[in-house]
């Protein structure tokens, strides 16, 4: 009895170890986009080149900065809910969740190439990040199904409400995520290099995640914030 509770104990210390070295992982990644926020060589003479050179690059990174916080942010949550109902864990469970954590820590790098090397000429780092959002989103979805309906036996009895919100949540997650990118690149097949296109184009990300958390709403359990 006594080996049996002190399995209990390593098991949930073991699990711990899991949640907080991911809750690591994404602190590190946030911290690296900020770091990667620099200032630009200032030229002896700033007269004419003020923006070019000085303002209108640091304020493009910043706004890499704060669109890839929000992301991680909005996964960072999802992905603390989602352990408050895992209470044993196996080494699939482990592999599906390094590969979400994988493209979390992508983020500062496809963010730097977004904000920093974009051209109408180069539009490749604008695929990068928004292939970067439509896999880290799969991911996601991939652990909670895992989780929920592989191997069921690994969340915490009951609370099939919570479960079953969670679950449908990734999945309209994942579907706005491709409807993003399959607008995007149609728009690029049409308007080849027009940035003044392909960029607003982006836009249709947030309406279809809008889209999807509407209808995720419906199947959300009373009390849940």
């Amino acid at each position: 009895m006594e080996k049996h509770r002190e399995s209990i104990v390593e098991k949930e210390f073991e699990l711990e170890r899991v949640s907080l070295f991911s809750d690591a992982v994404f602190a590190i990644a946030i911290t690296l986009l900020v770091i990667d926020i620099k200032w630009p060589d200032i030229p002896d003479r700033l007269e004419g080149v003020l923006w070019d050179r000085v303002i209108g690059p640091v304020i493009l990174s910043f706004v890499g900065f704060v669109l890839s916080f929000f992301f991680i942010g909005r996964f960072w949550t999802v992905h603390l809910r989602l352990f408050r109902l895992v209470r044993k864990y196996d080494q699939g469970l482990i592999n599906r969740n390094l590969l979400f954590l994988f493209f979390i820590v992508t983020f500062p790098f496809t963010a730097s190439g977004l904000f920093g090397h974009l051209r109408n000429d180069f539009v490749l780092p604008l695929y990068f990040y928004l292939g970067n959002l439509v896999l880290v989103s799969a991911a996601n979805f991939n652990l909670c199904r895992y989780i929920f309906y592989v191997k069921p036996y690994l969340s915490v009895d009951g609370e099939n409400a919570y479960k079953k919100y969670f679950y449908i949540r990734s999945k309209y997650t994942i579907l706005a995520m491709i409807g993003m990118i399959v607008v995007v690149i149609i728009v690029a097949l049409i308007f080849p290099n027009r940035m003044d296109f392909i960029g607003p184009s982006c836009a249709f990300g947030g309406i279809f995640l809008r889209i999807a958390n509407r209808k995720a709403a419906k199947f959300k359990p009373a009390g849940l914030s």
